[in-house]
Parts: structure tokens; sequence; C-alpha cells
């Protein structure tokens, strides 16, 4: 079995998004916005009720749950703020990776005080 490149993982997802075609256990499209110096980057990944059913998801679907994971991760390495962010509640601060979240904000790391 040939093995599929991170750039054509990406690639299918990016395709898979703008189709709009998803595995049966996805949730919807998920959101991490990457604060920074050049303004915010989105990026999306699948949400899915729980790191679990990863197995069950396309391989492209399975590297954008890990991207996204990958992210959150960094930032914690980076002690950066991570907010899971709902419309009508209130951000909350999370230390890791929430995969049914619809939105989550990575912050800029504030020097100074």
């Amino acid at each position: 079995m040939a093995t599929i490149s991170t750039a054509e993982l990406e690639r299918a997802w990016k395709e898979r998004c703008q189709r709009g075609t998803f595995s049966p256990t996805i949730l919807g499209i998920g959101q991490i916005r990457v604060m920074g110096k050049s303004g915010d980057a989105a990026v999306q990944f699948p949400r899915i009720a729980s790191l679990a059913a990863l197995g069950e998801l396309e391989p492209d679907e399975q590297y954008a749950v890990q991207a996204a994971q990958r992210l959150v991760e960094q930032a914690a390495e980076q002690n950066r703020s991570v907010f899971a962010v709902a419309p009508g509640q209130p951000p909350e601060r999370v230390s890791e990776f929430h995969p049914d979240a619809e939105s989550l904000l990575i912050v800029a790391r504030v020097a100074g005080g």
C-alpha cells in the first residue's frame, strides 16, 4: 500500500471541505483561529465526538484532526492560551484539543506586565 504524502492529504481535505462530503462520524466542521502578529489564520478540522472515533474517518479527515491537535499541543508548549468558543457562551480556556469544539482560538503570548 502506497503512503500518502502530507501535501496530498492536505489537498484532499481542502477538496472535501469544498464538496461538503464527510464521513458519517463527523459532527460538522470546526475551526481553529491562530492569532499572531500578521493577523489570524484559520484552520478547519472535522468535529468528532472523541478521538476514539479517529479510526472511522478517511485518511484526509484523520490528517485534519491530527493537524488541529498538533496546533493545540504546540500552543501549550509555547505557553499560548487556547479557548473553546461557542456562540452565546463565554470563552472557556482549555489545556488540550477538544475534537468536538466548534471553534478554538489560540491567542498570542502576552509579554511584559
